[in-house]
């Protein structure tokens, strides 16, 4: 069973069917072919690619319950907007996965209060610890150890003026001019001043700093310089 956007799908009388294909997610490179050269030249775009999964349910209507009611209600849960959304599975709970709707949801009513619904899914190569997902404030020196075979992509809160040096894991990221504090979202390829408000790309020099597979040092340094780190630890799906 699953929940999306915080409503479980038991609550829409949906029942998931074990017919699930659960494909990898893809790696995404461009072949390049040269001439005079056998085979074809991989280049790798560092990223994956989403993963479409399509969720069969049975759907199960009280007999006091109107089922075309519920297929509207079932429409307007799944497919009101395009953006992505948290995703649980009651099988995988440790893990929070984000998802969108990438096609029609084609429901069929069978029976007066009996029908089929497939949700088309198109899920973020990620899943992510919910551990992961809390902050945490750390010293310099800290290491902070990634199980996973994915890269992971910190937000890091930085409280602190003037210039700031941060080294993670050995990539190091050099913060001038810093005004109370920034904030560093390495998913998102953003650096935005401590309110959040704006963003401060002019500040930094560097790239965004990840959490590589296995232990990675993090150290800092500046006037009176705090760090807060969300690890945002993931597997892939």
């Amino acid at each position: 069973m699953f929940t999306y956007k915080g409503i479980n799908a038991r609550d829409m009388h949906l029942r998931v069917l074990n017919d699930i294909e659960f494909a990898s997610p893809r790696r995404d490179v461009n072949l390049i072919q040269i001439p005079g050269r056998h085979g074809d030249l991989v280049m790798d775009n560092g990223r994956f690619e989403s993963v479409k999964r399509a969720v069969p349910c049975r759907m199960e209507v009280p007999s006091h319950v109107n089922a075309e009611e519920v297929i509207s209600q079932i429409n307007n849960w799944l497919i009101d907007d395009g953006r992505q959304h948290e995703l649980l599975w009651e099988n995988d709970p440790e893990f929070i996965y984000r998802a969108s709707i990438y096609d029609d949801v084609i429901s069929q009513r069978i029976l007066p209060h009996y029908g089929k619904t497939i949700v088309n899914f198109t899920i973020h190569p990620i899943k992510y610890l919910r551990t992961s997902l809390v902050e945490r404030q750390i010293t310099s020196g800290t290491s902070m150890n990634n199980p996973f075979t994915a890269p992971a992509k910190p937000i890091i809160r930085i409280v602190g003026s003037g210039n700031i040096n941060l080294n993670v894991g050995g990539r190091q990221v050099v913060l001038t001019g810093i005004d109370r504090g920034c904030i560093l979202d390495s998913e998102n390829q953003t650096i935005l001043t401590f309110d959040g408000q704006r963003t401060i790309f002019d500040r930094m020099r560097g790239s965004f700093p990840e959490l590589k597979p296995g232990n990675n040092v993090v150290t800092f340094s500046g006037n009176n310089v705090q760090v807060f780190i969300t690890p945002r630890l993931g597997a892939l799906v």
